[in-house]
């Protein structure tokens, strides 16, 4: 059996321990061998690297007080800097990101290897899971965790022991103890990342094409969809709005913002319109599968035909079967898409209202526009009030 090769360390710590404890052991109560390894694991963990996720130490005396580390390890995990690399597109409106969610599973994964490794090495790895967290009379009991965190191990060894690596989490575990989370802040706190990482790079974008907003300026990007056009305004510097414009057209950058300002959209929303917003969706999908615009197409009895006389859902199903991976659910998607077109091409395309985004921007950072949150630098006072009414402590 191939064993964890810090495991192995530990255990020759632990020998040398009860080596060195010997004579006093013949004299004195023996010392619990259970409480002998966990003093060596502790001891290998206090000596190993502070960075990062192995901050988190998993013996019995260090399983509280996590809230400061989650929030130095989650920090770090986001931390990137936007450099220019040449490249057209500069702003992107999904960049890498590691949410809490993820961070909590390296943890557990960190964790929950070693733990296997040393489990395995009992002749009973089972018997001995059960006796640490089932079993009050056994010397590996760990008295120390609360029932919910003694379930939680349990359940998170023997998804190792059984399937080779955990496949489901019971996140009850004492690595999270006093440390609160909640599904709201995690979406929140991914989309003022997200604004931050986008507000880099449209300053690398500003920057390779030498302009510059004065400070106190504020400006308002319109953006139209499909065609992704963008009209600034908020100034009267006519030369500084061409010079924006022209540079987030350039490549697929008012697509990004475009993309992004619709992320960051809050359910209050003045912006968000569900007929709009269907109609965007559905115009999109067929300029990008067949290259015709619906606005620019004739409806006959109900459908929309291109130039050449051909029912666009026959175009667009013929594009779809084109590719081996799209052929298998195409019937799903011209079903769906036959169905929408059918609404626009009764309602007239013009009947519907265009989803027009708008952003402001000033003093180096984009802020949202007819909602009540606002993920600008300086702007997410409400995200930090929400983090106190949940409870939220990292």
């Amino acid at each position: 059996m191939r064993l964890n090769r810090q495991f192995i360390r530990t255990q020759l710590i632990a020998q040398n321990i009860l080596s060195k404890n010997a004579p006093a052991k013949r004299e004195n109560a023996t010392e619990n061998p259970a409480a002998v390894l966990e003093k060596a694991y502790s001891r290998l963990k206090s000596q190993s690297s502070t960075g990062g996720i192995n901050q988190f130490n998993y013996s019995k005396t260090s399983v509280s007080g996590n809230s400061g580390t989650f929030s130095k390890v989650y920090q770090s995990a986001n931390d990137r800097t936007v450099t220019d690399t040449g490249e057209e597109t500069v702003i992107q409106s999904q960049n890498p990101y590691e949410s809490e969610s993820d961070i909590r599973i390296k943890i557990l994964d960190e964790k929950y290897s070693r733990m296997n490794a040393i489990n395995k090495t009992k002749s009973d790895p089972l018997g001995y899971i059960k006796d640490k967290y089932q079993n009050s009379k056994s010397p590996y009991f760990r008295s120390d965790l609360s029932a919910a965190e003694r379930q939680a191990a349990y359940d998170n060894e023997t998804e190792w022991l059984f399937k080779g690596k955990a496949q489901n989490y019971n996140l009850q575990d004492a690595v999270f103890r006093n440390v609160t989370f909640h599904g709201e802040v995690e979406a929140e706190n991914e989309k003022v990342y997200q604004r931050g990482q986008v507000n880099q790079q449209l300053q690398v974008l500003l920057n390779r094409n030498h302009i510059h907003i004065p400070e106190g300026t504020e400006l308002t990007f319109t953006i139209t969809p499909i065609d992704y056009q963008v009209r600034v305004s908020g100034t009267d510097d006519q030369d500084l709005i061409k010079q924006i414009e022209q540079v987030l057209q350039s490549g697929d950058n008012s697509k990004e913002l475009f993309l992004h300002i619709m992320k960051s959209q809050s359910s209050d929303s003045a912006q968000f319109s569900e007929e709009a917003y269907k109609k965007y969706q559905a115009a999109r999908e067929m300029y990008e599968v067949t290259g015709y615009h619906l606005k620019d197409l004739e409806v006959i009895d109900g459908r929309y035909v291109t130039p050449e006389g051909r029912d666009l859902m026959d175009v667009y199903k013929e594009e779809l079967e084109k590719d081996p991976v799209q052929k298998q659910t195409a019937s799903y998607a011209i079903s769906y898409y036959r169905s929408e077109l059918s609404k626009i091409a009764e309602a007239g395309y013009n009947a519907i209202p265009d989803f027009i985004l708008s952003i402001d921007y000033s003093n180096g950072s984009l802020r949202d526009v007819g909602q009540s949150k606002s993920y600008g630098t300086g702007d997410t006072g409400w995200l930090e009030a929400l983090k106190r009414q949940t409870g939220v402590n990292y």
